[in-house]
């Protein structure tokens, strides 16, 4: 996957729209792998406030959460939410599959690649 601002714009209204479901559902306390995803974010949006350019020197970070909020026990692959609100509607785990894929495509190993600015990303 080529990888320019504009899907690095993408990524991080996909994970908006993660981090909103995810507080949606969790009234009180968000679960630990949450703090990665808002850090992906928060850092997206420096990179972007920053005017960076070289996406290839910035995503690593974005890797790095990316692994962390994987973690054994605690990472995302750990919350079942079904377990968690039993009384919510069996398609809401199926949404939430979904946001995790839309933002998990960028993180496909060996797929990404860099766009310049100013390059096309086609």
């Amino acid at each position: 996957m080529k990888i320019g601002m504009e899907e690095l714009e993408d990524l991080r209204d996909g994970l908006e729209r993660l981090l909103e479901f995810i507080r949606g559902m969790e009234q009180g306390e968000l679960p630990y792998f949450y703090r990665y995803f808002s850090t992906m974010k928060s850092n997206i949006e420096m990179f972007f406030c920053i005017g960076c350019e070289d996406i290839a020197d910035f995503f690593p970070v974005l890797e790095r959460d990316w692994k962390a909020s994987h973690m054994m026990f605690i990472g995302v692959q750990d919350y079942d939410l079904r377990k968690e609100h039993p009384e919510a509607d069996p398609m809401l785990c199926l949404y939430f599959a979904r946001l995790l894929a839309e933002v998990g495509k960028y993180f496909e190993r060996g797929k990404a690649e860099f766009v310049r600015e100013g390059s096309s990303a086609v």
